[in-house]
């Protein structure tokens, strides 16, 4: 790897890194978002507490401009394919956990789905909407669980695609979906770094989160979390 290769990708991740739901909460509410409902600084969360609006923008910002332009550029810019894995996989982790907000950040869905259409997965594209979307948002109300069995299947589908000749799927691309699949359950184990509550054991919390992505198994009372106090948020204001 080249120095302009390793700049392209430590740019990537500050690019990624910008918080645009904590940014969007700041300025049309006033709030940390980190610390309403699920604490998480991306788009569902953006959704719940800012409205539809703000909700879209938030999310069409993190999947286009987040996910998909961080990979184009490079690509005009003629870097490798190998490279341009790089840098879809290190705006991930910024959004994931951004430098800007102490390392925290959002769950990464919508700039992982930017990256994965800035490679032209067009069938893991649908596979992963018609999932989380489909079944999860519309279906069930509650993207959670069918968020991971996505997750699973991304490199499974790369890589059956792939054998069965329907695509075209370099070890490079397959790398990149297994590398996505590793990013966004990190993140769902740590989430935000929160501690887990002394209510109900450890165990039950890392569970929950990697199954369900929160720590409690009720959606609801996940959803409507509120600060305690307002100290947190006047000492950042």
């Amino acid at each position: 790897m080249t120095i302009s290769d390793g700049v392209f990708i430590v740019v990537a991740y500050m690019w990624g890194g910008i918080p645009t739901a904590y940014l969007a909460a700041r300025t049309s509410a006033g709030i940390d978002i980190r610390n309403y409902g699920s604490g998480n600084v991306g788009a569902s969360n953006a959704l719940a507490q800012l409205g539809a609006k703000v909700g879209v923008a938030v999310g069409l910002f993190d999947l286009i401009v987040k996910g998909i332009l961080p990979v184009i550029l490079a690509r005009a810019l003629d870097a490798s394919v190998a490279v341009q894995v790089g840098v879809a996989l290190a705006a991930i982790a910024g959004h994931n956990w951004s430098p800007y907000i102490r390392f925290t950040g959002g769950r990464g869905v919508g700039t992982a789905g930017g990256a994965i259409l800035a490679f032209a997965l067009w069938y893991e594209a649908v596979i992963a909407t018609v999932l989380i979307a489909g079944i999860g948002r519309f279906l069930l109300k509650d993207t959670g669980l069918l968020t991971l069995v996505a997750l699973i299947a991304l490199p499974l589908a790369a890589v059956s695609f792939g054998a069965f000749g329907l695509a075209d799927r370099p070890d490079t691309v397959v790398a990149m979906c297994v590398g996505i699949a590793i990013l966004l359950m990190i993140k769902r184990l740590t989430a935000n770094w929160e501690r887990p509550t002394p209510e109900q054991p450890i165990l039950q919390t890392l569970l929950c989160r990697i199954l369900l992505d929160r720590d409690v198994p009720k959606q609801q009372d996940w959803k409507e979390r509120t600060p305690i106090t307002n100290t947190s948020e006047a000492s950042e204001q």
